[in-house]
């Protein structure tokens, strides 16, 4: 399972700021992090394609823009419990303040910002890991790691499901 921390606050006290400088420094050694964002802006407009869709009875709607960015839009999951699936290593939450989920931080102004990012960032070095587990594929042992995203989805999908072995015929 990923460490998670979670940064909440006001607006405009840091936040985000606080997140870039621990991404900075955690890819450095080599960790797979995921972002969770709250926000209170609309992404799926009224009248744009992504909202026809959903008020037609779309179930998941996958909207790329361009080859780079996408985003899933999943109307009936609330996005923190997909959070346990996410092949990482480290989950960032900013927002979600009324939520209580991995380990949270309070930044009150950005005057914190360098304060609260380095005991984050010694909480992470001291209590997260890269992610190596072991699952058993057409009877062969498969290390499990954040980098192969696929391969640990399913790995993380199947803990949360309770599964303990897969077979098909």
């Amino acid at each position: 399972m990923a460490c998670i921390f979670h940064i909440v606050g006001k607006k405009d006290t840091g936040k985000t700021s606080v997140i870039e400088n621990i991404l900075r420094e955690v890819k450095k050694d080599n960790f797979k992090v995921a972002v969770v964002k709250h926000s209170h802006h609309k992404l799926d407009l009224a009248g744009k394609d992504t909202h026809r869709y959903r008020n037609c009875g779309s179930d998941l709607i996958l909207f790329q823009e361009g080859e780079e960015e996408s985003v899933l839009f999943m109307p009936t999951v609330f996005s923190l419990t997909l959070i346990t699936l996410l092949p990482v290593d480290i989950i960032l939450i900013e927002g979600f303040s009324n939520v209580d989920i991995g380990k949270k931080y309070v930044i009150n102004s950005v005057n914190e910002i360098e304060a609260v990012s380095k005991q984050l960032i010694n909480d992470i070095k001291r209590e997260c890991q890269k992610t190596i587990r072991a699952l058993r594929l057409d009877g062969v042992k498969v290390e499990v790691t954040s980098d192969n995203a696929l391969l640990l989805t399913l790995y993380n999908l199947m803990k949360v499901l309770g599964v303990k072995n897969v077979s098909s015929d």
